[in-house]
């Protein structure tokens, strides 16, 4: 089977994990790469090594020049829609990043332009795609262990964003929430398998304050630390969800701690059942069944390596794989575009919950 030609488009942090990513597999073959900073380029092929992608610091002459079967969108959340549209244009595949879009407006024009083309586009909500997640799906969703799930949380206490200062930024970002859950929203939704109805968002600066000199340190960035004084984003967060099906959801966020959580709890993912039944996933890594009428406690430890290798997040490499497979065959991707838009519009709503401090509803988006 021939390889497919992939092309890299944004050399930071997600984009260096997919160029790694895509480089290993047997599938595919990494043909180009594309960063408006050629120092982010040079960078990258130094740290690929053997990788003989052709290197570009403008994405138009690389789509005009390169025969393609798909292009990666690793690029700030204000660029997606552009960037989404020029591949669209020209009928190439594409794995964006999450989120989709920094607002709806640009979400409704994405996916109006993809009606008139045969690309494929797979959104990068890698819990989807991680054997941990799935297993937990298959429990709730297939087996009813908690029968309708009515209950949800999320608590992800962890270190600031990297240090680059469109992530610091509402108008690049979209904002915290938009930037950083709608992976967790995604899984709220997956699991509940009901619609969001309204959103109530309680969110502000504690630390990261506009206006102050902000050392940026994240410890997972390529880059160095850096002062970052205009910060337009929150720093925390509480947000609550209710569903047209009665189940509420709740996230508490915090993007202070420093180093980072390291009290061994990590992030913590839970579910509670009308069976009086909870499941609660830690660390990304295992889950318990606990409770109910027999008074459970079953521990899982799915394999949290084979879908990834050692390249990144749980769920990394399946991704990967399976956009390979989809635009290969023709398939439609457990992550589509569509399948993306209720948590972007939760992440919308508790944005603007926050800032005009009300109770949000998601039909105010329709």
């Amino acid at each position: 089977m021939e390889k497919a030609k992939i092309a890299i488009i944004g050399l930071g942090d997600m984009g260096m994990g997919h160029f790694n990513g895509f480089s290993a597999l047997k599938e595919a073959q990494v043909t180009a790469v594309c960063d408006r900073e050629q120092a982010a380029v040079n960078r990258a092929l130094d740290a690929v090594k053997g990788s003989n992608a052709r290197q570009y610091t403008d994405y138009i002459e690389m789509l005009d020049k390169e025969e393609l079967d798909a292009v990666v969108i690793a690029v700030p959340g204000y660029l997606h829609e552009e960037l989404a549209i020029e591949c669209i244009k020209r009928q190439k595949n594409i794995f964006l990043e999450k989120p989709v879009a920094i607002n709806y407006e640009g979400y409704k024009r994405i996916v109006e332009a993809k009606k008139s083309s045969k690309s494929i586009i797979q959104v990068g909500l890698v819990y989807r795609y991680s054997n941990l997640y799935r297993t937990i799906g298959k429990k709730l969703n297939e087996q009813k262990e908690l029968g309708n799930v009515m209950m949800a949380w999320c608590k992800e206490y962890r270190q600031c964003f990297p240090q680059e200062e469109w992530f610091y930024d509402e108008t690049k970002s979209g904002g915290t929430i938009v930037e950083k859950d709608c992976h967790h929203f995604d899984i709220f939704n997956w699991m509940i398998g009901s619609k969001p109805k309204k959103v109530f968002a309680m969110g502000g600066q504690h630390v990261y304050k506009n206006g102050q000199d902000n050392l940026i340190d994240c410890s997972y960035s390529i880059k160095e630390p850096k002062i970052i004084s205009n910060v337009s984003i929150v720093d925390h967060a509480l947000v609550s969800i209710e569903y047209e099906n009665g189940a509420k959801a709740q996230l508490g966020l915090c993007m202070y701690l420093k180093p980072q959580n390291n009290s061994g709890d990590g992030l913590e993912i839970g579910f509670i059942g009308d069976n009086g039944k909870q499941l609660i996933a830690r660390r990304d890594e295992c889950f318990g069944i606990y409770g109910g009428e027999f008074n459970d406690r079953v521990e899982y430890n799915p394999d949290i390596i084979s879908d990834n290798n050692g390249f990144g997040h749980i769920g990394c490499q399946t991704q990967r794989l399976e956009f390979i497979d989809c635009i290969t065959h023709g398939k439609q991707p457990i992550a589509s575009i569509e399948q993306t838009e209720d948590a972007l519009l939760i992440a919308l709503a508790a944005e603007k919950s926050i800032k005009e401090n009300r109770l949000v509803s998601i039909s105010e988006y329709k």
